[in-house]
């Protein structure tokens, strides 16, 4: 008999070095393309004398990753994930016009490789920072979104997260504050996070961590099933992130900003996401997708205020320049300018139906805007009176924040330490609430618009009775453990 033992030591011998082959592969580190090591000094090299910050021919600059990404006058220039859809590639690839570098041969195709290499690995800045995703996909079910209320019991927390965040020394400035439009809840801005309460017994709920850092923007979805919360940190970083109200759990983020976000808001048919900050601009994302679809240059100052009309047809933004404009989200083009106001502008806000626009500013007025024809129909010297500390020069007290409730009536807080609630025309004060031993920042109705609250700097929040005009209760930034 044949022994087999030769046979299956030369099976072993060919079969070994296929197996160790298959480790060292596996051992091998994935490889890493990235614009710090890789792509910048192509693009310094090829791109660099016309897209500068100081040329930035087509306002695009490739200088840095963060100016890069948000592209230029003609939009977006990386489709991270695509080549193919990415206008910066397709120019640089002599696919698509105009071609880049202009009147010249195209890049070397060594270099075109790792471009397009980098934007097929997501287009990440560095190695260890997490590639860009535009093949992502939120499932929000678009085609079911209600802009009213929703079918069944209103969006309340049930269970959310457990979160180990240390109590801060004192309570945090109320700089955020939003209330469901159909439920008995209230969202409001602490340091690091977002706290959840009920507005009927003012218990607090739950808490959503924030570890971004500071939340200046909080606006529920118009069907309450959904938290907007941006911000970040000065000069550092900026995003929006989407919460589940029921849940808890982070839907999505919205924004790589290089700049806290100072002003944000939703589309009633969850489609849209607007951002604004110090940068001037009015980006519009797609929420499914997180791709910039509008990048609006029109504001000379930073963007403090933005709010879509309950409809959706209309995007209202303001600036720090008192500057207001209205857009129409769909293609980012104007619809109107209003330019009435002397000084920035605070907050915002539509009337449910949408035919009237309520605007708050440093000037110490409240415009009211007919949104047929963007003229002003009212002005409202909103906070007039005396203020416990003279203002320098005669200022008039500035108004910090405008609501508007369902039923039509306007509530705003200013300067002079008071909230105030005003008729549907502006043209009579109904109550004035006082009692606030620091200015008040935030002011909005409950969901059935029985009672008013409002926040102030030092992380106090005051519940009023719109019936009765009196208060019926406190809450803090800073609740015990």
């Amino acid at each position: 008999m044949i022994s087999r033992l030769p046979a299956l030591a030369i099976f072993a011998c060919l079969v070994a070095p296929a197996v160790a082959q298959d480790k060292s592969d596996a051992a091998k580190p994935k490889e890493v393309v990235t614009y710090k090591d890789h792509v910048s000094p192509i693009l310094r090299k090829h791109c660099g004398n016309c897209h500068n910050p100081d040329k930035a021919t087509s306002d695009f600059d490739v200088m840095t990753y963060q100016t890069l990404m948000a592209g230029g006058s003609s939009g977006e220039a990386i489709a991270a994930g695509s080549p193919d859809s990415s206008r910066l590639y397709k120019a640089v690839a002599h696919i698509e016009e105009p071609f880049m570098p202009p009147k010249a041969p195209k890049i070397p195709e060594a270099d075109l490789a790792v471009i397009k290499k980098w934007i097929e690995l997501g287009a990440p800045e560095t190695s260890v920072s997490a590639a860009k995703n535009a093949t992502r996909k939120v499932d929000l079910d678009l085609a079911s979104v209600s802009t009213g209320k929703p079918d069944g019991p209103p969006p309340m927390p049930e269970k959310l997260p457990e979160l180990s965040l240390p109590q801060t020394k004192r309570p945090h400035p109320v700089t955020a504050l939003a209330a469901s439009p159909w439920a008995p809840l209230v969202a409001v801005a602490g340091h690091e996070r977002i706290l959840l309460y009920n507005t009927d017994d003012l218990k607090l709920i739950g808490v959503l961590p924030f570890p971004e850092r500071i939340p200046h923007v909080l606006k529920f979805s118009r069907n309450g099933k959904l938290l907007l919360a941006a911000g970040g940190r000065g000069a550092d970083v900026g995003k929006a992130v989407l919460f589940d109200v029921s849940t808890g759990k982070r839907i999505t983020e919205i924004g790589d900003e290089t700049d806290s976000v100072l002003a944000a808001d939703i589309s009633p048919n969850q489609k849209w996401i607007a951002l604004g900050g110090p940068a001037r601009l009015v980006k519009i994302f797609s929420t499914e997708t997180g791709e910039l679809k509008h990048k609006i240059k029109k504001h000379t100052d930073w963007v403090t205020s933005i709010e879509f009309s309950p409809n959706g047809e209309m995007l209202a933004s303001g600036d720090r320049n008192g500057g207001v404009y209205v857009w129409e989200p769909e293609t980012g083009s104007i619809l109107f300018t209003l330019g009435d106001h002397k000084d920035m502008i605070t907050d915002m806000s539509w009337r449910a139906d949408s035919q009237m626009l309520a605007t708050a500013s440093e000037d110490g007025r409240v415009i009211l805007w007919y949104a047929e024809d963007g003229f002003p129909t009212r002005s409202v010297n909103a906070h007039t009176g005396p203020t416990p500390t003279p203002l320098p020069r005669g200022k008039i007290p500035g108004v910090l924040s405008v609501n508007y409730s369902r039923s039509g009536d306007f509530a705003t807080v200013g300067r002079d330490l008071t909230a105030r609630l005003w008729n549907n025309s502006g043209a009579n004060q109904v109550a004035k609430f006082e009692g606030f031993t620091d200015i008040p920042s935030r002011v909005v109705f409950t969901h059935d618009g029985a009672r008013l609250i409002a926040g102030d700097f030092t992380g106090k929040l005051q519940v009023w009775s719109v019936k009765d005009k009196t208060l019926v209760g406190e809450f803090t930034t800073n609740p015990s453990p």
